[in-house]
């Protein structure tokens, strides 16, 4: 299993003995065939760079700090979610404590907290529809823009579709809702 570091808005760094980091960013629910991709992009990176490879992701999920109304379900539970992603490759898993304070970050002051949080971070694999910082204002061409900055290189992915439907945890949890187990268990790679 894969170590999970919780990690906070504090001045603690994290540098991996100097190996360039590698990592992709998000919420991760259901860790379906999108995320994978992602995840096998950075774990290539890393191993072609001799250097490291880690998720960063949210807990709690962003939406239940963000909003008021009642939350979307999770597909899976935190401990399904980071066993999954612990079946990868990865060097490491970063959950940053969600809460109002961290909702307020600019996207580029998030993008600076990265680096120094993370000093050898070299690398951010996002998918085409990433949103970031206060009120989402960051999208993947404002990270390529602040990332450069910093000397970090973001791979966007383009949008994943299969059988003519987009593959995204939001369209899972809508599959799952009206019953359509099937093409849901395709989107995530695994049976329900």
């Amino acid at each position: 299993m894969v170590e999970v570091l919780r990690t906070f808005l504090d001045d603690v760094v994290y540098d991996f003995s100097g190996k360039p980091l590698f990592m992709t960013v998000g919420t991760f629910d259901g860790v379906h065939i999108g995320h994978k991709r992602l995840i096998s992009s950075i774990i290539e990176q890393a191993r072609n760079n001799d250097g490291v490879a880690i998720v960063y992701t949210f807990l709690p999920y962003p939406t239940t700090v963000l909003t008021t109304a009642k939350p979307k379900p999770m597909i899976y539970g935190i401990e399904k979610k980071y066993e999954i992603l612990g079946s990868y490759a990865l060097d490491g898993i970063f959950e940053q404590k969600f809460d109002g304070q961290f909702s307020q970050i600019s996207p580029y002051n998030f993008v600076t907290f990265l680096k120094r949080k993370f000093p050898t971070l070299s690398g951010i694999s996002i998918g085409e529809d990433f949103k970031f910082g206060h009120n989402q204002a960051g999208d993947a061409k404002i990270l390529k823009g602040y990332a450069k900055h910093f000397g970090i290189e973001v791979t966007v992915m383009p949008l994943l579709m299969l059988k003519g439907k987009r593959v995204s945890s939001s369209h899972i949890r809508e599959l799952l809702e009206v019953g359509h187990v099937d093409l849901a268990s395709l989107m995530l790679d695994r049976k329900l």
